[in-house]
């Protein structure tokens, strides 16, 4: 059992102006607690980068509609994460990676994408 699961039953520490245990001490535990999603190296990166790249140049851009569903998508995937808005399978901004038009199955890596 951890220090933290022994203070409350959901894991949180108590902090505010009743508590003994000061607030940046509770931020400095909970942001050791929380793991970073990797990011893919430099190849993956730059390998993912040149195949949008050239989707793009072939194809253009992809419509609104397309957009959405595809960012929708990404949102739902364990891949996706959500502070930095990027894939860490491919490395990819997906707020931009999304408008890009062509094979769905050569721009996702998971082969999420319908369209």
């Amino acid at each position: 059992m951890s220090f933290v699961n022994e203070l409350s039953c959901d894991g949180v520490i108590p902090t505010g102006p009743v508590s003994a245990w000061p607030k940046e001490r509770h931020d400095e535990m909970i942001s050791r607690s929380v793991p970073k999603k990797k990011m893919p190296g430099v190849g993956t990166m730059a390998k993912g980068l040149a195949q949008t790249a050239g989707q793009a140049v072939r194809f253009g851009k992809a419509s609104a509609e397309v957009r959405e569903e595809r960012y929708r998508t990404c949102k739902a995937c364990p891949l996706f994460d959500p502070d930095s808005k990027r894939c860490t399978d491919c490395g990819c901004f997906m707020e931009a990676k999304t408008w890009v038009g062509g094979d769905p199955d050569m721009l996702c890596p998971q082969k999420k994408w319908s369209r």
